[in-house]
């Protein structure tokens, strides 16, 4: 039986989730403005922990995720991970959910503001549902993932890009029995992508030629090497 919460006490269920936040080609003022929403829909008490990955970040950038970061969160664990060079979504993530300890991820793109008590409601989602691997509002750049559950996939495959990489994943998933759950009640604004009320579709992606196919064997074998290259820093 898989553990549901993070070990230890937990005094509410937002505990038990970690968010990671990929930053690379936002605007300074669309990560003050994610970090804000977010500082909201968490509340000063929430003690989980926030992994800003940058992933080739510009230098106004970069630093606007960290000032943006401090300014917020006091109880949490913040850890900011810069990468050597820009890898994709799907690389980052794969080092967040390796480094987090939530039961639950909020994986997003920094250019996505979720609204008041969206996070909330895709945790509890998985929380009653535990055939769910994700959940997800009807908009891109967010879902929130079952943790260990992601990783025993295998995560997504670092040498995809976007969708390709998503469905790439949900194929996995889905053979393995997992759901993939888009939760009607649950909102998000997308910069540049607003919701529509359309439902997502993940289409299979291609396996790339001369090269096996990716899977939860995989991910260990890349992450080592993955990490060494990895800077992190851990915010008082």
């Amino acid at each position: 039986m898989r553990p549901s919460r993070r070990a230890g006490a937990v005094h509410d269920l937002l505990d038990a989730l970690d968010v990671a936040v990929v930053v690379s080609r936002q605007a300074p003022w669309q990560l003050a403005a994610l970090q804000s929403a977010l500082a909201a829909d968490l509340s000063r008490e929430w003690s989980g922990g926030v992994f800003v990955i940058n992933d080739g970040a510009s230098g106004a950038a970069s630093r606007a995720a960290r000032s943006t970061l401090a300014d917020h969160h006091p109880r949490a664990r913040r850890t900011i991970l810069t990468l050597p060079r820009r890898l994709g979504t799907a690389a980052a993530a794969d080092l967040a959910l390796a480094e987090a300890t939530g039961a639950y991820v909020a994986l997003i793109d920094a250019a996505t503001r979720p609204s008041p008590g969206t996070l909330r409601t895709l945790t509890e989602t998985l929380e009653n549902d535990h055939d769910a691997l994700w959940a997800a509002p009807r908009s891109a750049g967010l879902a929130v993932l079952r943790r260990l559950a992601f990783l025993d996939l295998g995560g997504f495959d670092p040498e995809l890009r976007g969708s390709a990489a998503v469905g790439d994943l949900a194929r996995r998933a889905t053979i393995e029995g997992w759901s993939l759950l888009t939760v009607s009640e649950a909102h998000a604004h997308r910069d540049g992508r607003p919701d529509h009320g359309a439902s997502r579709r993940f289409r299979r992606a291609p396996e790339p030629p001369h090269r096996r196919p990716w899977s939860g064997n995989a991910l260990p074998l890349w992450l080592p090497r993955a990490r060494r290259a990895v800077i992190r820093e851990d915010l008082a």
